[in-house]
């Protein structure tokens, strides 16, 4: 085989090779990794999760954002996952109308809710896939 045709070869394999990487890249995600629970993202995550929860649930109260037991990020492309755990409370403030959670008083009922949800990096934007809950006792 001649030297220019083995350079040739050489060549194109070496293209094909770097023509593939971008696409791996770009389809490759990055593992889960645990987050500062009182983080200004996971904390901002979690009251807009708490937001949804209200607006979408057929319960007759509000509910309150008590505490982020856990939480986890993954970034992908231009997007944040988040899997947020939390602690959520009700309170003696009717589900209906525009109140402000700050003045509602929390009641014995708590909730503990698995949230996986995903932030868009380029406009702060947050969508809740996903929202698992299940009755807890309350503490204290």
């Amino acid at each position: 085989m001649s030297l220019p045709l083995s350079l040739l070869i050489c060549l194109l394999v070496f293209q094909l090779c770097l023509g593939a990487q971008p696409e791996k890249r770009h389809v490759r995600e990055r593992g889960w990794s645990e987050k500062r629970t009182e983080s200004k993202n996971v904390q901002k995550a979690a009251q807009y999760a708490v937001e949804m929860f209200n607006k979408d649930s057929k319960e007759k109260v509000l509910f309150k954002l008590v505490s982020v037991n856990s939480a986890k990020s993954q970034q992908v492309t231009n997007r944040i996952n988040f899997k947020i755990i939390a602690i959520l409370g009700s309170t003696n403030c009717p589900k209906g109308g525009n109140l402000d959670l700050k003045g509602c008083i929390l009641d014995n009922k708590q909730l503990k809710c698995q949230f996986v949800m995903t932030s868009d990096t380029h406009n702060r934007k947050y969508e809740v896939n996903k929202t698992k809950c299940h009755k807890v006792a309350k503490k204290g």
